[in-house]
């Protein structure tokens, strides 16, 4: 399953891409209840991350791993300890007001055990990204 989602922010890009790989602003647009960076040194290709969360209805403990990190342009996490597979990617392009167009994908493997739920799942997933995407766009036009 694959969910993209495009937005653009009136940011500049460096502050776009700072927020989004800001492990202490992550609770302010994503629905998740801890996040600590495991790995030592500074965020880049290899930094890992564990975090709880919930998805429909669900508390997971997942442990990521940054495997792109082009700043200030792409960031992506790989969910390498999980209840399915899931690749998070987002990428940052200046626009020409000085703003950033911001896509976010998000591939998941949800496994065999949901193949009938698919549709729904899907569903569910399209409008939750949706939601957040748009708290996103709001908290860096507001607050970042």
């Amino acid at each position: 399953m694959k969910v993209e989602k495009n937005i653009v922010v009136e940011r500049p890009i460096e502050k776009v891409f700072a927020f989004l790989t800001d492990v202490h602003k992550v609770k302010l647009w994503l629905p998740i209840e801890s996040i600590r960076q495991t790995s030592s040194g500074p965020l880049g290709v290899g930094s890992t991350f564990t975090q709880e969360t919930q998805f429909m209805g669900q508390r997971f403990e997942t442990t990521s791993e940054v495997t792109r990190y082009e700043p200030p342009h792409v960031f992506v996490l790989k969910m390498v300890q999980g209840p399915f597979s899931l690749t998070n990617s987002m990428y940052c392009e200046p626009t020409d007001t000085g703003g950033t167009s911001l896509t976010i994908v998000g591939e998941a493997d949800p496994g065999p055990a949901m193949t009938l739920l698919g549709p729904l799942v899907a569903q569910f997933v399209t409008r939750q990204m949706d939601t957040q995407v748009n708290l996103l766009k709001h908290v860096l036009e507001t607050q970042a």
